[in-house]
């Protein structure tokens, strides 16, 4: 290979990689972001936990399990512990619209609900926010889908245009806040998949997360991966109070 074509190439790839983070917005500056504060966290929490030479090692005593320090400065959280969920603060645009928050994220936007599957109106509603995609239930009951955009160009008007776009870092032990008709509500991580939906692939979100009667759910959606719309990445939730 000449080193013309080597030059051509390297030229065309920076041109690419450039415009294709360019006509996503803010998608990719806010995943950087999450993932330098994710870091920074880590490098703090690795600086400052107690070293291991200090904590107990677990001992059988008696046919009983002595277990290390770190289980009480570090407890697990499960979620069937209902009485230790604290119930969030209603924030004051809960009071005009209903509103979901990712705190992990510190990402809060309006829930717009539309009557109609219609994809223009909805494309139209995500605009302004988050949609509750039609025919779910009140997410305090049954079965519901919230989808939201994980990128957008940049001229395309909306504060929202990335509002989803950390939603694969949902993980075990995370929580999100709905806040419906003024009412708060606490859903947890369960699981989360990406897929090809319908009608390039075989899947729909209610198959891959099929409706319960003994969970209400909630599953928040968007395209995957940021930048791109051949897939959907899903994250199933469910109410714990």
């Amino acid at each position: 290979m000449t080193t013309d074509i080597k030059i051509s190439l390297l030229v065309f790839l920076f041109l690419f990689v450039s415009l294709f983070f360019v006509f996503n917005g803010s998608a990719f500056p806010a995943w950087l972001n999450y993932k330098f504060q994710e870091t920074t966290h880590l490098f703090q929490s690795e600086l400052f936990r107690t070293p291991k030479f200090l904590t107990k090692i677990p001992v059988v005593e008696e046919n009983r399990l002595v277990p290390s320090m770190d289980n009480f400065l570090f407890p697990s959280f499960s979620p069937t512990e209902i009485e230790n969920i604290v119930l969030p603060s209603i924030p004051e645009e809960a009071n005009e619209v209903n509103i979901i928050e990712l705190p992990k994220f510190n990402i809060k936007a309006p829930i717009i609900t539309v009557k109609t599957p219609d994809l223009d109106l909805i494309y139209k509603e995500l605009k302004k926010g988050v949609v509750l995609y039609p025919g779910s239930t009140n997410p305090s009951q049954g079965y519901s889908i919230i989808i939201g955009h994980s990128s957008q160009y940049p001229w395309e008007k909306g504060n929202y245009k990335s509002v989803f776009s950390l939603l694969n870092e949902l993980d075990t032990g995370d929580q999100i806040y709905i806040f419906w008709e003024q009412q708060p509500l606490v859903f947890e991580f369960v699981d989360k998949k990406i897929f090809i939906p319908w009608p390039k692939g075989s899947e729909t979100t209610e198959t891959i997360f099929p409706p319960s009667n003994e969970e209400t759910i909630l599953v928040l959606q968007s395209c995957w991966p940021v930048g791109v719309a051949s897939k959907r990445v899903a994250v199933k939730m469910v109410l714990v109070k």
